[in-house]
């Protein structure tokens, strides 16, 4: 559509990439195990990856016990991260696990497969191996977002999403429990295992 000007006036809060597997074993019931995964190209606190990771959602509890982690290569980003965004959304916030993330460095981080079919992302951290798998992948739908239509209702947002119909989280060999449930984005029906490719944040009250 044509555009009244070629440059938003609003404020880029992060970009990069952001996909998620939101998993339950009761369809009716709550979170049996949550990944978040940033590979984030721009923000106020610098490039990275970050991993938000509940092996227990329901648990105020951390390493040993549970890994509800926060794993990153940047840990000013990871807070950046966890404050401005996660925390406003109530699908994470509200989770118990959210008050006990603990940071752990990651040591190794690689995306594998292939985006029309079947992704990973491998992140590696001392004692902690995780995988995350989109298997059975849709096709990739365009996506812009005004504030109402977003989590936080604060930001913008413009991303690319591709629904995944048969997600997997792995931890230390371990496949959490839990399969996706419905969920509808923007008018579309689809799952709560997505990816979300070229997502951009933006700040429209700084206009």
């Amino acid at each position: 559509m044509p555009l009244e000007s070629p440059i938003h006036p609003g404020r880029v809060v992060w970009t990069g990439e952001n996909p998620g597997i939101l998993l339950k074993e009761d369809p009716d019931g709550p979170l049996s195990a949550v990944a978040l995964f940033f590979r984030i190209a721009w923000s106020p606190a610098g490039r990275g990856t970050v991993l938000m990771l509940y092996e227990d959602p329901g648990s105020a509890a951390s390493l040993p016990d549970a890994a509800n982690v926060l794993l990153s290569d940047n840990r000013e980003l990871a807070e950046f991260l966890r404050l401005n965004f996660i925390a406003k959304l109530a699908a994470f916030a509200d989770a118990p696990a959210f008050s006990a993330l603990t940071h752990v460095a990651i040591t190794e981080a690689w995306p594998e497969g292939d985006s029309n079919s079947c992704y990973r992302e491998q992140v590696r951290a001392d004692g902690l191996e995780i995988t995350l798998t989109w298997d059975d992948l849709g096709a990739p739908v365009a996506l812009e977002l005004p504030a109402e239509l977003t989590g936080g209702k604060e930001h913008e947002a413009y991303n690319v999403l591709v629904e995944c119909r048969r997600p997997e989280i792995r931890l230390n060999g371990r496949i959490l429990p839990g399969k996706p449930g419905p969920r509808v984005q923007a008018g579309i029906e689809t799952t709560s295992a997505f990816l979300y490719f070229s997502e951009s944040w933006i700040d429209p009250a700084t206009a």
